[in-house]
């Protein structure tokens, strides 16, 4: 029947005037006739309107300068209408140029400043820009005007998030996901500003329910397992890392957290499998030797445990160097090379001085040492002094500071 019908209307395109032959060719996607036919028209009479449509075909071609060509000629016939003003600064996006793009919706808003689509796309094109409080600006007269838009509440909290808004982002991606909550990117954007703002629980619970809703999405997976990480839920993590892997290709970094979170999670000996074949692939790793060091001290596998630490700290950036000069030092302890042991601990204290419990741990080993009770009584006291009420082993601290005492008056 369609065809019929158009077979019907060529059979009268003669009758009819230029304007609708070219409509009709046009909507037949007949663009070097409908070119031919403008170009005609044209030559008889130039209107703004046959060159807005010569720019739609021109697009459709994908000739784009042609189109832009088009399209200003249309305008300097026609400067202030809004459908080629709003078509130039579409064309600008599609070529890159979101500066003119900007120039042209706002010459538009200029003409009809109630045309919520004019400030949706101007808002669109301020983000491209980069210009992002520009952006909040427009989407937050839209807000005023408008809240109910999906689109509107999507791009209004897109911008909010980009120009640090991060409340009025959380409260436009909340009210957004409950819109439309088949958008991942929302998901994911939302997760982020739970994790910049310090709402690690919301985060988990929000990724969670993507992760139901998108059981495919690779993005989904790993950004659950890697937040459950970063905030050291461990046991989830390395749940999440196991889902990961089971569906999706396992890369070095996913396998060496899946591998941290053995370790915390007290699966040593697995946790020294997977670490190793991380050290295979990469053996200049620094936290590949780190968690190999502390695996290995654990498992009492000294000698592997100082050789590991020992290179992590040579590879390392300097503010890791305090907990793995810390590590290191109970491996020499444990190794009774009590020089080693007590430099490492001086160097731990040296580095971060907020690490008081060293103190406590110089004081034990100089006792264990055995050859200078004084240092020993004096780490003690610094230990309490420094630590205050924060001092973990305070009692034990008192005990043995009563205890060296008496031994040294007695020795006198």
């Amino acid at each position: 029947m369609f065809r019929k019908s158009i077979f019907l209307l060529f059979l009268l395109i003669p009758f009819f005037g230029n304007a609708q032959k070219i409509d009709i060719l046009l909507l037949n996607q007949k663009y070097p006739q409908a070119l031919e036919a403008i170009d005609a028209a044209l030559d008889e009479k130039p209107t703004a309107e046959l060159y807005f449509k010569k720019s739609m075909v021109h697009q459709r071609l994908m000739d784009y300068p042609a189109a832009l060509a088009d399209l200003n000629a249309a305008l300097e016939l026609d400067s202030l209408d809004v459908t080629y003003l709003r078509g130039r600064a579409d064309l600008f996006q599609a070529m890159g140029n979101n500066t003119k793009a900007v120039a042209d919706f706002q010459k538009a808003l200029t003409i009809a400043p109630d045309d919520l689509l004019l400030k949706y796309e101007l808002g669109k094109a301020f983000l491209f820009l980069n210009d992002y409080g520009k952006a909040l600006r427009t989407f937050e007269e839209i807000q005023a005007t408008d809240s109910t838009n999906v689109m509107f509440n999507k791009y209004s909290a897109l911008a909010a998030a980009k120009a640090g808004r991060k409340k009025r982002a959380i409260q436009l991606y909340e009210k957004y996901l409950i819109q439309n909550p088949d958008d991942l990117s929302a998901y994911l954007n939302l997760a982020g500003i739970y994790e910049k703002t310090n709402q690690p629980n919301k985060c988990m619970n929000l990724l969670t329910r993507a992760k139901h809703r998108f059981p495919d999405s690779r993005a989904v997976h790993l950004k659950l397992a890697n937040t459950a990480f970063v905030n050291k839920n461990y046991p989830h993590a390395q749940y999440a890392y196991q889902t990961f892997m089971a569906r999706h290709d396992t890369i070095l970094p996913v396998y060496l957290n899946y591998g941290i979170c053995l370790y915390h999670n007290k699966h040593t000996e697995h946790a020294l499998e997977v670490l190793e074949a991380c050290y295979m692939e990469n053996p200049n790793d620094v936290y590949i030797n780190f968690y190999l060091g502390v695996a290995h001290k654990r498992l009492d596998h000294y000698e592997l445990a100082a050789k590991y630490l020992d290179f992590a700290i040579y590879i390392s950036i300097p503010e890791f160097h305090p907990e793995m000069y810390h590590h290191l030092a109970q491996v020499y302890g444990s190794q009774r090379e009590f020089e080693k042991s007590i430099e490492c601990y001086l160097k731990a204290y040296e580095l971060d001085s907020r690490k008081v419990e060293v103190l406590f741990e110089i004081a034990t080993t100089y006792e264990e040492y055995n050859f200078n009770k004084t240092l020993a009584l004096n780490y003690y006291q610094s230990y309490l002094k420094e630590a205050g009420e924060e001092a973990e082993n305070a009692y034990y601290a008192l005990d043995r500071i009563k205890l060296i005492k008496e031994d040294l008056f007695f020795d006198e």
